[in-house]
Formats: structure tokens, C-alpha cells, sequence
């Protein structure tokens, strides 16, 4: 867990930085997920800093992407305002640093990427962010140079089209793909006539410009079985209907691995001013053996990878496909070899590059085994009231125990409260914008964390109420616990299954009033029950 202040200029808080918005739910957070996962995997410690963008201006929670890596080993939720130094600062999309109002202030590293996952200009001439102006923006929020890292040739290009004055890196920055489990290879056809299939955001942008258009790529005929993911509101509203041999799950209703397995060509037509920077989805499609079939100017991204045509093309192309299975498959086969290439390992690779060592194994990887030591007290403030908090530390200082580990739960990440001693921050619910059960999923795996390295002797709670994964945490450890309520609880008896959940339960009254009071019942580290097992 980094420190809340930032060290020496040669040592680091954390190996990586990834700023972006989290709440978008597409390709920008699965492809940050991606590279998390390899991350941890390769004992590369992640801080994840949220910064609001203009992008979104919905309250979305956090994208499902994110939530599901906050538990991985060596990963942690970071505040903009937190200072903390790291060897590499990677900027994904490069409009949520220009728009966000976070200062960013305390934030530094040796490197600072900016990952170019959009275009910045698109084919009808919009610019989407000014490339020269968010390269000033970083440089005078991080003191670092930036570097521009492109995704692909075809976002590339639309830097190069607003300016040739920021620093490019020579390779792409390409998104990386982890193929579950050995590589299916298709044997044949799905039905006994093509399948027909497409996952996207359900965005006017991501959809042919018309009706006939539409119906061209994903005809309304028995000749074809049509497969939607993501929704077909904007279909809908092209033509006034949805074709009634479509097939629709609305966006998140399928997991995209398990919605290729049952279509044999993936057809991805959309609106003709939108340029993909590398589609993520596509890549999706290739690796699941599907044989894809793009726009033309896609052809430099994806190579002989896939097919291209235009909307009016695709049936010719699915007919001459279905008619020869060999040569389905041979484009299938190429299709997921293609795929293969982009693995977790050249991440680590191109980070490596950037002066982060990877240990191999992952930062937080159980222990063998340890004696079982008396470690320091581990305060949890579950969003408590301050002068119950204060009394609370005080009580622990005339208990004699100055070593003190807080960890605050709160809504707003930031410095800490001044002079209290090491803290920790985690983030509540609304913090992290998600709902409770992900929320106590992730409160209970970063706690079992710091219960894994503090090992410490006592684990004290402040607050009336006590969060389910604070409980999970204290029942995996077996550490002795403490309860003080709030100022509620001098009045009303506690809930019996949460204090049975604590060697002790008090109340503020028991506490002393000023600091240095002598406590009526100290604090005192337990000792361990017999036969305890040590964690």
C-alpha cells in the first residue's frame, strides 16, 4: 500500500499511474482492465486515478470493467489530490485530461504516456480535443514531457492531421487481448445458413447512416440469422421498427466471449464520419474465429486479418464465405492467429522499456509461513463522527499503544487528516459510484490485504455502523476486535450478529474526553486465541 505522501524523487509509491474516467463503459476501460490484469500478474504495483471528463456527464457508476480488477493483487484507488510518485504515468483518451477539473497536483513520474484511443479529428472534420493544447495541459499539470502513444495507424494519423509538434512514440501503443483458456479453432457453420452478428455501444456513431444502409448489412431476410449485442435503438430509430428476425440483447445482457461463439461472420458497419482508432470489439470477433468483415479504411489496422466492403457488399461476401467452408475456415484460422499476437506479455514488454521491473510474481501473493506477531493497531473509521474518532485514539494512547495503522473509509479521497499517523484511504460506495455488494467485495479484499502485511494485533472500528466486508475481513484473519460505536450507541443496544462478530463492543461513554484520561478499560492488545492460525 503507498504511502499518502510521495518520497524522494528515486523512490517510487506505486510502479504505474492509470488516469482516466472510469465511468466510460467501452473499449477505454476494458483495454485499461487488460493491462491491470497483466500488471498484477507480473507483480507491477497499479494506482487507479478517476478523473471526470466531459466525455460522460451522466452520474454513471464506474464501468463493470474496473470494478472487477479493484481486488487484484497490488492494486489500489488513488485520489487526484493524493501525492504519490510513480516510475510511469499512463493518460488514457486524451480528452479526459484536457476536460477534467482535477488538479492532478501531487501526482508524478518519470514517464508520462498518453495513450491515444480516439481519433482527433474525425472524417467530417470535428476535432474531438486539440492535440497541442493537451500536450501543454500535461506538461504544466505533471512537469514531464508527455509522449504520444497511438493505439493504431488510423488515430495516428489524426494527430498528424492537427499537428506534427508533439512527441509520437515510433509504436503503437495497440490494445492487448487475453485469449481464455487454448484456442478454440471453428470446425464448420454455426446453423444451416449464415450467421450474421454485431456488438457495440448502442451510439448513433457505431451505426450505419440509414435505413437501407442497415438493412444491407444485417438483412431482414430467412436467408440469414441476425445476432445483435448492445442494443437496436438506433436501428429503430433509422427505420421506425426492428426487423423481426433479429435477434437483440441489449448492451451487458451477454458476455461479448460468449456472444461470438454462436455467429460465423462478425459485420461491423457504422456511421461514415466515425474512425475507429482500433476496435476492441473487432478484436473480440478475431479471436473468437469469427470472420469479420469492416469498413475498407480498417484494412490498415486489421491487415488480411479480416474482409472489407461496403454495406451493400457484406451479403455478397457472406454468401461466397458460407458457399466454401475451407476457405471460411482458412480466414477464420488467420483471423485468430492474428489475434494471438497481441498478448499481455507485450505490455509488460513496452513497460519494461519504461524503466518497470517485473518481479514475476504478484505484489500481494500469500505468504509461507510467518510467526504470528503482535502487529499494530488497525483503526478502521467506518465513516465515523470525528469526536468519538478522537476519543477513540485516545483511549488507545493511554492504553499505552502507539503504533497506530488508520484506515479511513470515505466518500472524498484525499491527504489524510494531518498528523494522525499513517492512514490509509478507501473508498465508500459513493466514492467509487458503484453498488454495495461490489463495494463490500472490494472493502473486504483490500482489508484482508492490510491484515496480510500489518498483521496487526488489535483491529479496532469506530462508527455506529459496521460495513459487511469489515466483518468478512476480521472472520478470515481471526484477529482480536474492538467495536466503539457512535454517539447512537450509548442509547440503543447494538445489533447482536455484529457484535458477535467482536471480542468487545463499547460505547463513547467508556471512552476518555481528552487525551491522556486514564481509560476505564484500556485497549489492550489480545492475545491470540489458542490454536490461531496465522495469516
Amino acid at each position: 500500500m503507498a504511502s499518502v505522501l510521495a518520497g524522494p524523487a528515486d523512490t517510487y509509491d506505486v510502479d504505474v499511474v492509470i488516469l482516466s474516467d472510469f465511468r466510460l463503459p467501452g473499449g477505454t476501460t476494458s483495454s485499461i482492465a487488460e493491462e491491470v490484469r497483466a500488471q498484477a500478474e507480473a507483480g507491477i504495483s497499479t494506482a487507479l486515478v478517476h478523473a471526470a471528463g466531459s466525455i460522460t456527464n451522466y452520474p454513471n457508476p464506474w464501468s463493470t470493467h474496473i470494478q472487477r480488477i479493484l481486488d487484484l493483487p497490488g492494486v489500489r484507488i488513488a485520489s487526484p489530490r493524493e501525492r504519490i510518485h510513480a516510475k510511469v504515468l499512463v493518460i488514457r483518451h486524451p480528452t479526459v485530461i484536457y476536460s477534467t477539473l482535477s488538479a492532478c497536483e501531487g501526482i508524478t513520474a518519470d514517464h508520462v504516456i498518453i495513450v491515444v484511443n480516439h481519433a482527433a479529428v474525425d472524417a467530417a472534420d470535428t476535432w474531438h480535443y486539440p492535440v497541442e493544447a493537451t500536450d501543454a495541459r500535461v506538461r504544466r499539470l505533471f512537469g514531464v514531457a508527455p509522449v504520444w502513444a497511438p493505439i493504431g495507424p488510423v488515430v495516428r494519423q489524426t494527430v498528424l492531421d492537427q499537428t506534427t509538434r508533439v512527441p509520437l512514440r515510433e509504436k503503437d501503443w495497440v490494445n492487448i487481448f487475453r485469449i481464455s483458456g487454448e484456442i478454440r479453432r471453428r470446425t464448420g457453420f454455426i446453423a444451416d445458413r449464415p450467421v450474421i452478428g454485431r456488438h457495440s455501444r448502442p451510439q448513433p456513431g457505431k451505426w450505419p447512416a440509414t435505413g437501407r444502409d442497415i438493412l444491407q448489412a444485417y438483412p431482414d431476410s430467412p436467408r440469414y440469422q441476425v445476432e445483435i449485442l448492445g442494443g437496436a435503438q438506433v436501428a429503430e430509430h433509422k427505420l421506425g421498427y426492428v426487423p423481426s428476425r433479429w435477434h437483440v440483447v441489449e448492451f451487458g445482457g451477454e458476455e461479448p466471449e460468449h456472444f461470438l461463439e454462436r455467429i460465423d461472420f462478425w459485420v461491423y458497419m457504422h456511421h461514415p464520419d466515425l474512425k475507429e482508432a482500433f476496435g476492441r470489439a473487432a478484436m473480440e470477433a478475431l479471436a473468437a474465429g469469427c470472420v469479420a468483415i469492416m469498413p475498407p479504411y480498417m484494412e490498415e489496422l486489421f491487415g488480411d486479418a479480416a474482409l472489407y466492403a461496403s454495406p451493400r457488399e457484406v451479403q455478397r461476401t457472406v454468401d461466397e464465405y458460407y458457399a466454401d467452408p475451407a476457405k471460411f475456415l482458412k480466414q477464420s484460422a488467420r483471423a485468430q492467429d492474428f489475434a494471438l499476437a497481441f498478448s499481455p506479455e507485450m505490455h509488460i514488454r513496452r513497460l519494461e522499456e519504461l524503466g518497470v521491473e517485473a518481479p514475476g510474481t504478484p505484489v500481494d501473493a500469500e505468504p509461507g509461513e510467518v510467526p504470528a506477531l503482535p502487529g499494530p493497531t488497525l483503526l478502521v473509521a467506518a465513516q465515523a463522527e470525528e469526536d468519538v474518532l478522537e476519543r477513540a485514539l485516545a483511549h488507545l494512547r493511554a492504553s499505552g499503544d502507539r503504533s497506530v495503522l488508520r484506515v479511513d473509509l470515505t466518500d472524498r479521497l484525499g491527504r489524510g487528516p494531518d498528523g494522525s499517523g499513517p492512514t490509509v484511504q478507501l473508498p465508500t460506495a459513493a466514492a467509487l459510484q458503484t453498488d454495495d455488494q461490489t463495494w463490500q467485495s472490494h472493502l473486504h479484499g483490500s482489508l484482508r490485504r492490510l491484515l496480510r502485511t500489518h498483521r496487526p494485533g488489535l483491529v479496532l472500528v469506530v462508527g455506529e455502523e459496521v460495513p459487511e466486508g469489515v466483518l468478512r475481513a476480521l472472520a478470515w484473519a481471526d484477529v482480536p476486535g474492538t467495536w466503539v460505536r457512535g454517539r447512537a450507541g450509548d442509547d440503543v443496544a447494538p445489533e447482536p450478529r455484529v457484535a458477535s462478530c467482536f471480542r468487545r463492543v463499547m460505547t463513547p461513554s467508556q471512552l476518555p474526553r481528552a487525551p491522556g484520561t486514564a481509560a476505564e478499560a484500556p485497549l489492550a492488545h489480545h492475545a491470540p486465541r489458542e490454536g490461531q492460525e496465522s495469516r
